[in-house]
């Protein structure tokens, strides 16, 4: 007797939309209890009641579940971010905004914020290059607030690509930095404020 799987949704295609959310739900609460490492797939099918064979239906192994995850959750997370940022600030102002709220972001979010600082450079370059458009927006962002910020006088000129390195690579540095504490929130506004006055001001006194 064959046994057929049983549908859960009014059609075929809501059936499999419906499971697909599953997956990306339970890895989401599975990737917080242990981990990316110690996750297997098996624990991620199990966890919702589908076998290994269906769940190769939906993603093809462990890098495309978890680029994938990233690219259904992230985009909306940068929005939320995005819209954060009070109304009226200068650019300079806004651009050091956005990046403490990135900062906090990645620091506190036990899910997207670890894939993005700790498992992504694991990944291979297909994946990572899923996971990078998938913050793509923010990536504009900051790179139109440099942008204006020349034109305005208030960045000094450079190669706009160097420029975003720099920006990301504070960003994450300081996220790093946080990460590396047992309480995280307790040096949260020394860390923020750091970056800040380093992203505007280098290492120059006076300015």
């Amino acid at each position: 007797e064959v046994t057929v799987p049983r549908i859960r949704a009014a059609s075929i295609e809501e059936h499999k939309t419906k499971t697909r959310r599953e997956i990306l739900d339970a890895t989401q609460t599975l990737l917080q209890e242990y981990g990316y490492e110690e996750m297997s797939l098996g624990d991620v099918a199990a966890s919702i009641g589908i076998g290994r064979t269906t769940f190769y239906e939906y993603f093809r192994d462990k890098e495309d579940l978890i680029a994938s995850l990233v690219e259904e959750t992230l985009p909306e997370t940068v929005e939320e971010l995005l819209a954060r940022v009070p109304p009226g600030l200068s650019v300079a102002e806004r651009l050091v905004d956005l990046a403490e709220k990135t900062v906090e972001f990645v620091a506190t979010d036990p899910v997207l914020g670890l894939i993005l600082h700790r498992e992504a450079p694991k990944l291979s370059p297909a994946a990572q290059e899923r996971v990078r458009a998938a913050h793509g927006d923010l990536g504009t962002e900051f790179a139109g607030l440099y942008r204006a910020g020349v034109r305005e006088g208030a960045f000094r000129p450079m190669p706009p690509d160097l420029a975003g390195r720099f920006i990301q690579d504070v960003i994450m540095s300081a996220a790093k930095a946080l990460l590396a504490e047992r309480r995280p929130e307790r040096r949260m506004e020394e860390v923020t404020e750091a970056m800040g006055q380093f992203l505007l001001h280098g290492l120059t006194v006076g300015r």
